[in-house]
């Protein structure tokens, strides 16, 4: 036969691990139901006999079927599966009265511990149900046969404590708890406060009962009274009325400290952080702290760019890591879990503040290489405009005729001067671009005068609200804008020989620049971000009018697009409001 033909095996059904939710969810309280009838068995009708114990064992197990620390699916380990046997073995072989008695109150502490981690009330009051079984049975009938005291009328004890068995049939009438197993189902802390507190309720009634000579149920009223009253003076004392603070906000900064001064180092750190631009310089400031601390021999960091010690090694030591900081803290004596997790929580407040830190150092230098580059830019279209500029005085001088000479002779006198002029306003801009201030000023009439020389031959239409403006304009701005604009506008004759180009200037009430083109109108994914970004094109950095944008805002001055349809397209240099 050919292994290659032979059927794969069929798997069996994990029928338990399928039904080990379904159960919990939708037969838990009557699991609970039958754990709590053959408790009442066990230790109530067959107390000293042998089928006792079995009954024992019948009610171990059925715990294990409901009991919330480990799921249905987990596999456990074999030194836990032998301390579950181990419990179940002490439980039936010492079969008596004080080991019933110990073990109602675990149940009742870890029912209880359970019921106040629900959200539905009806799904508490079953567990509450289960909770006041077990009291009841251990203050009515355990805890006084341990103690040893007579009961006279037994038909009526007998009655009373097997009407007990009500309350687990009860729990059968509300809804099964959705308990989390392996996780978050049991709080162990009040798990522990409970069993404490039944434990001195028990263990002090039976004090009040030798010391006073009282009866039993005399006792164990006074005992409950005294647990009552100590319980009420301790709750005013954790939060007391009146603003002060109380033994819940000593016990909360206790935990938080655990033995480091969290409040001052926590202090030392944001002063750090405040004073120290600088990440190593930083963090040598921030692990200067933990030398100083009771518990501490010294610290080692590493860091991809740099690493450290202070303080001395020693044997006890732990690290942890966050965000490429990785510190090793070394101390006298073994850390405990708790303190290690304040550790933790340490070093990614660290690593948080190192790597803003960094970042913030990252944004320094991309700042800085921005400035470079929008300088260059800005420089460089100034460059280009100047060069535009010279070759139409070129171009004049290529095409003049002789008798044009004269003519020739004052544009070259009018222009020459301004190129001159712009160069050396750039250039000073090179040398100290933080410093290049545009102070100059120029009159309206004078300026418009020479935009119209410069731009003579282009064929542009110029128009002015009045030719003798004696206003003032920043010259280096309007000569930076008009240039940019005017020369967008004429590279759309590349393509489209016959766009009109239109420059007006108004000059009251505000002075205002205006360029027109007939031609496309700017897209719309352009238009977005023409003034916030810059912008690449196919033949240029595509920063200019950003540049002029940051220009004119620093100038009192914005630069808007007016209008923005095919045949229209048009911006607008005007003072700011």
């Amino acid at each position: 036969m050919s292994i290659a033909n032979t059927p794969h095996p069929i798997e069996p059904l994990d029928v338990g691990a399928e039904m080990g939710p379904l159960r919990l969810q939708h037969y838990g309280n009557r699991i609970l139901a039958v754990m709590l009838l053959l408790l009442h068995a066990a230790f109530v009708w067959g107390q000293g006999e042998l089928w006792g114990q079995a009954v024992v064992l019948a009610h171990y197990g059925a715990f294990l079927l409901w009991q919330p620390f480990f799921s249905g699916q987990q596999r456990l380990p074999w030194h836990r599966a032998l301390g579950v046997l181990l419990v179940g073995a002490a439980l039936a072989g010492l079969h008596n009265v004080w080991v019933a008695a110990l073990w109602s109150v675990m149940l009742a502490g870890l029912l209880g511990a359970v019921a106040v981690t629900l959200p539905s009330i009806r799904e508490r009051l079953g567990l509450w149900s289960a909770v006041l079984y077990l009291l009841l049975l251990l203050f009515v009938w355990l805890l006084p046969q341990g103690y040893g005291l007579p009961v006279r009328q037994v038909g009526q004890v007998a009655y009373w404590r097997d009407s007990l068995l009500l309350l687990p049939l009860v729990v059968m009438l509300f809804p099964s708890p959705r308990l989390s197993r392996g996780g978050s189902a049991v709080d162990l802390l009040y798990a522990l406060m409970f069993v404490l507190i039944l434990g001195v309720l028990a263990l002090g009634s039976y004090v009040a009962m030798n010391l006073r000579q009282s009866d039993y149920a005399e006792s164990l009223l006074l005992s409950m009274g005294t647990l009552a009253a100590t319980l009420l003076i301790f709750a005013w004392l954790w939060e007391p009325r009146g603003g002060s603070s109380g033994l819940r906000n000593l016990f909360s900064r206790y935990v938080l400290s655990l033995g480091l001064p969290l409040e001052e180092w926590l202090k030392q750190l944001s002063d750090a952080a405040e004073q120290q631009p600088e990440p190593d310089v930083f963090l040598r400031g921030a692990m200067a702290g933990f030398t100083h601390l009771p518990w501490s021999t010294g610290v080692t960091w590493h860091t991809p760019a740099s690493s450290g010690a202070l303080g001395e090694k020693s044997r006890h030591a732990t690290a942890f890591s966050h965000l490429e900081v990785e510190v090793t803290f070394y101390t006298k004596t073994p850390v405990n879990p708790a303190f290690a997790l304040h550790l933790r929580l340490l070093t990614e407040i660290i690593g948080y503040f190192y790597a803003a830190k960094t970042r913030e150092r990252a944004m320094r230098a991309n700042a800085y290489s921005q400035a470079i580059f929008e300088t260059g830019s800005r420089l460089t279209h100034d460059v280009k405009n100047l060069l535009q500029s010279l070759k139409t005085l070129c171009s004049a001088a290529e095409h003049s005729r002789p008798e044009q000479a004269m003519s020739l002779q004052t544009l070259m006198q009018r222009q020459l001067p301004q190129m001159a002029k712009r160069l050396e306003i750039t250039l000073d801009k090179l040398k100290a671009p933080e410093k290049a201030l545009d102070t100059n000023q120029i009159q309206a009439r004078e300026w418009w005068r020479v935009l119209k020389a410069r731009y003579a031959r282009e064929e542009l239409r110029f128009t002015v609200d009045e030719v003798n403006a004696t206003v003032w304009l920043p010259q280096e701005l309007f000569d930076s804008v008009a240039d940019n604009l005017v020369q967008n506008a004429l590279r759309k004759r590349v393509g489209q020989p016959d766009v009109a180009v239109s420059v007006d200037l108004e000059t009251h009430p505000f002075p205002c620049l205006t360029v027109c083109d007939s031609g496309e109108a700017v897209p719309a994914e352009v238009k977005d971000k023409l003034f916030h970004a810059p912008v690449s094109t196919y033949d240029g950095l595509g920063i200019g009018l950003y540049q002029a944008t940051k220009q004119a805002a620093s100038a009192g001055y914005r630069l808007e697009l007016a209008h923005n349809r095919d045949g229209e397209v048009c911006f607008c240099l005007v003072k700011g409001e």
